[in-house]
Order: C-alpha cells, then structure tokens, then sequence
C-alpha cells in the first residue's frame, strides 16, 4: 500500500497528521537557518510548494523538533530554539483598493499578534503598524519574519487603476523589514513574480535574491532521481496496469511533467502538483498545474502589451532582462518565465553577459498554453480552438493541403475586425501556434547561413516548407525557398518535401494566395 499523496495540504503539520508523502527538502532549509541574519526572497511558479515550505520554516523556528523527526535537517547542527515568529500570507487580504488592502493587512497583523502573545494598538496604518509589531515582538526575542505570497495585491490589479495605490501600500508595508534589521534573526519572502526594487523594494535593498540561485534550483519541485527514489514503485505499478514498457512509460512522464529549470546548470523539476494528480488520477495524463489556477492575467498581460510570444521564445534573451520587471513596464520574457510558463532551455556567455534562451517546460505547459494563446489571438473559446484544430489535424496527418488552407482561410477569417489590424505583426504567430498545437513537429524562423526559414512542418511521412509574404506574390515566396536552398538540411530525411509559399494581403487581412511545389 503506498503512502497517500496530497496536492492540498498547505500546512506542514496537515501533511504530518494525514500521513502524506513529504519529498524531504529540509537539507535546503537547513542551510537557509543556519544563517544567524538570513534575509531572503524566493519567487517561484504557483503550485511549488511554497506555503508548505513557510510552513516548514515556522514549525523549525517554533523549535518543533519532533514534527521533522526522520527528516534530513533533524540530525543537522541547530539549536532549535523558538522564536517569536510572524507569518504573513498576504493573500488573505482583500485588495480591491489600496484602502481595502490597509485594512486587510492590518487585519494580519493582530492575527499574528496574538499568535504571539501580543496585543497591538488601533493604529489604522499598515506599515506603523507591522513597526509597532515588531518592536512588541522583539521583547520575546529575535524576530523571524515569514512572508507569503507578497505579490498578489500587485498581480490581481495589474491593469487596475488602483495599482500605484496599492503598490505603495506594499512598499510602505515591506519597508519595515529594511528599518528593523537590528531586530530580525531570520526574513523569508515568497511570491510568483519578482517585481523589481524600484517597483515595490526600492529601500528593502538588504534582501538576497536566491530565486535563481544554483544552490536552491531544486528546493522546489522534485528532480528525477527524487521522482525515482519517492515514485519509483508507484510507475512501474502503474506500467504493469496500464500494460505499457516501464522505460517508455518513465519517458513519457517526463515529456509530460518535468523540465522546469531554475538555473542555467540546474537539474530541472517536475511541478509537485502536476505529479502528485497523476499519481492520484491512476497515471491519467492530462493537463493539472494549468487547470489549478486561471492564466486570465498571463494573457491579459500580453494581449495589452501586444506581445509576439514566439519571438521571445526564438530569440537569446541577457540576463538583466529576465531579473525582475515593473508594473509599469511589464516585459514577456521575465514574466512568462517567473510564472513558469517558460523556462530556461539553454544559456551562453557572450559580450560579457549571460544570455538565455527560453522555452516550455513541458508537453503540458505547452498545449495547455498554445491553446489559450490561440483563444486569445483570435477570440475564440477553447472549445472551437479544439474543434478547428482537430479538423486541422486531420488534414495533416492525410497530407489534404487544400483542407489545411481552408481551415487557415475560415480561422482567420472569423477573426474580429478589431483584433486584425494588427495582423501585420499577428498572422505569422497564428498560423504557427497552429501548427504547433498538431502536434506537429514545427520549427519557426529556423536560422540558416543563408537566411531564415519563415517555418517547417515535419510529419510523419512528409515535410512542409513555409515561407510567409505580405502583399507578395507567393511565387516569389517558393522562388526564395529554392534560391536559399531551404530545404537542403530536409533531403537526407527521406521524405517527401513540400514548398508552400503564403501571400497574406494586409487589405484583406487574409490570406489570398497558397501556392505548393512538390520538391523532385
């Protein structure tokens, strides 16, 4: 009988007390308290696991020995003493308005309060009154502060007009950590996103940054061989029922679920929600980490900025640009990788810089995401996305190329007027998210020494080569495939290859010619 899973418990003592299974991570707490003034932040994606480490943080601080009894950190060097301890989960306060967010810490505040034995004043202001705490909570000792999900007042009112409000509530708020340093024996700050110093911190400038610390890569999240050592048993029960081979069964897991890498020479990690459902729903694969929390501000966030999403996946990206962002400035590339919707594939060091190049983590990620991203381009419910592109797929896998054109021409057609006159800028990213979401094997922008290949289709049996203009005759879109010699690196695949050029007419906003070239 295997030890129940939970993909709920947000509380150590819950996960202790159900007699969950707890992948043992306490060697990377213990490393964080030995640090007599630690004052750290962490962001991570949502479903991590972060709670429960606050959780865990508290229970060490409280000197709850017992509770981690037969874990790692139990027979580490501490002292396990107690601590006067105040754990702010920050998205318990409502935050409507920067008024309603006031009350709503402040309401937190005597919570914690009288956790500890104290009573506060009335002072109505937020940030006087976490200074009032402190200084009430030091009288007991060296203050540990545990502070959860500190950014969700600034993601759910990203677009509100009440954001600078809100944003120096927090500000006003966090800056007691900075002004009582001689006070703290231990800071942990958690969230989703990591909004720049200027945007929320600009005077908590003694916080150290580990979130994309190679020491703490895998804090969150289970690497492989912890998916073997905790798992093991589980899969390769489940390949005997679900009469498949153990390795291809282990294989398709990991395409599936791991792949979140939170440094460039990290392991990566597989979501511990996205595993532990598996696990529960009988090794069902399908989509969970994305179906546990709504994208509505991801793609809020794109839809206003008019990001090109595949651009910020084809391209290397410098390392200062994925360090933090602004809610006033927000950016793709940093915000699709702290919320996990990317992440880091692979990095090099050039013009003295780190640059990186991003990616899905997953085969989860990625059709969960492509299939909102297409929604929102063309403003179709998820439904119809599903249904136009199994027809597309379909047509595919028959080699039909007047049906692929067909659905192509319908889809963008439908299109609100609206949303098309931008598309200029919006077809190619349409067309290829398209495509992808086939499950077909599609390369955007290839790099040649030559020139670029707008995209390629590799299929089963057959090899389709792309190449998009505006306002162009499609002859003169076939005439580049041959004269760059495009489809040279294809030929040793043995499979039939097919030249397509598109000519997309930006008075039209469609597309108006298709033309195919068998290639001989």
């Amino acid at each position: 009988m295997y030890q129940p899973i939970t993909t709920s418990a947000y509380t150590f003592e819950n996960t202790i007390s159900g007699n969950y299974l707890y992948v043992d991570k306490t060697d990377y707490f213990h490393r964080l308290v030995r640090e007599q003034n630690g004052i750290f932040f962490l962001s991570r994606p949502r479903r991590f696991g972060k709670s429960l480490s606050v959780s865990i943080l508290k229970n060490i601080f409280k000197g709850n020995k017992e509770l981690l009894e037969g874990l790692k950190i139990y027979d580490m060097p501490y002292d396990w003493k107690s601590y006067p301890v105040i754990n702010l989960n920050i998205s318990k306060a409502p935050c409507e308005s920067s008024e309603i967010l006031n009350e709503g810490l402040c309401a937190l505040l005597h919570k914690s309060a009288e956790e500890n034995g104290l009573n506060l004043s009335e002072q109505k202001h937020s940030g006087l009154l976490f200074g009032e705490l402190l200084d009430k909570a030091s009288k007991l000792g060296k203050v540990v502060i545990l502070i959860d999900e500190y950014d969700k007042p600034l993601v759910e009112n990203i677009y509100s007009r009440h954001i600078e409000d809100i944003r120096l509530v927090l500000e006003n708020f966090y800056i007691n950590i900075k002004a009582s340093d001689e006070l703290l024996r231990f800071v942990f700050m958690t969230g989703v996103t990591k909004f720049s110093k200027v945007s929320v911190f600009s005077k908590l400038n003694n916080l150290r940054d580990i979130t994309m610390s190679e020491a703490f890569a895998t804090m969150y999240g289970y690497t492989q061989e912890e998916v073997e050592l905790y798992f093991g048993d589980r899969i390769d029960g489940l390949a005997v029922k679900n009469k498949v081979d153990r390795i291809e069964y282990r294989e398709k897991i990991q395409k599936w679920y791991n792949g979140f890498r939170f440094h460039e020479d990290a392991q990566t990690v597989y979501n511990p929600v996205s595993l532990g459902m598996f696990f529960n729903e009988n090794g069902k694969f399908s989509n969970y980490w994305f179906s546990t929390g709504s994208p509505t501000f991801i793609f809020k966030v794109l839809k206003k900025q008019n990001i090109d999403f595949f651009k910020t996946i084809n391209e290397y990206i410098p390392d200062f640009v994925l360090d933090s962002f602004d809610v006033s400035n927000m950016q793709a590339a940093p915000l699709l990788l702290q919320t996990g919707y990317l992440t880091i594939e692979s990095s090099k060091y050039m013009f003295d810089k780190f640059m990186y190049k991003l990616n899905f983590p997953n085969f989860e990620i990625q059709m969960a995401f492509e299939h909102h991203l297409l929604g929102m381009l063309t403003e179709k419910n998820l439904q119809v996305v599903s249904s136009e592109i199994n027809k597309l797929q379909v047509a595919l896998y028959a080699n039909n190329t007047d049906e692929m054109y067909r659905i192509l021409i319908s889809h963008i057609a439908a299109i609100p007027y609206a949303n098309r006159s931008n598309m200029e800028e919006n077809y190619q990213n349409i067309i290829y998210s398209v495509f992808r979401l086939l499950g077909a094997e599609i390369h955007n922008e290839v790099h040649m020494n030559n020139g670029r290949i707008d995209s390629v289709i590799v299929n089963r049996d057959h090899i389709y080569i792309f190449e998009f203009k505006m306002n162009q005759p499609a002859k003169d879109a076939i005439a580049q495939i041959k004269e760059k010699g495009y489809a040279i690196p294809y030929l040793s695949d043995g499979k039939p290859i097919t030249l397509i050029g598109i000519n997309f007419s930006k008075k039209k906003r469609n597309i108006v010619e298709w033309l195919e070239e068998e290639l001989v």
